[in-house]
């Protein structure tokens, strides 16, 4: 019988995949809105993102600017979760019915924020 040396290496796991990670970068004014830039470190190179929300959501008081970088990032990471391959350099617009989503959204949990910081005066 032939006894060779025998394969002792281990099979190769395959590479670590990175999760995705979304950055804000800040954001331009446009006559559309005010776009907010978003970078997302993964896999590949880094890629670039525009979430643009409209003017009229700031007029008549949908959005605020305050938490306009938190509603773009979750429009983002809707959109990575249907498609993670998402190619880099897409704009996306925020919709009215995610405007009023958002708004419901702080409402259910505004209660709570309220009862936390509520003073009682003498």
């Amino acid at each position: 019988m032939d006894h060779g040396p025998h394969d002792t290496a281990l099979p190769k796991r395959p590479a670590a995949v990175r999760p995705l990670a979304i950055r804000y970068l800040g954001f331009e004014c446009t006559s559309e809105g005010r776009a907010y830039r978003l970078r997302v470190d993964g896999a590949g190179d880094p890629r670039l993102y525009t979430v643009t929300i409209p003017n009229s959501a700031f007029e008549t008081r949908k959005a605020r600017f305050q938490d306009a970088p938190e509603l773009c990032f979750a429009r983002l990471q809707r959109e990575l979760m249907s498609n993670s391959e998402l190619p880099s350099g897409l704009g996306f617009a925020i919709t009215p019915a995610e405007l009023d989503e958002y708004r419901e959204a702080q409402l259910r949990r505004s209660p709570d924020r309220k009862a936390r910081t509520q003073r009682n005066w003498p």
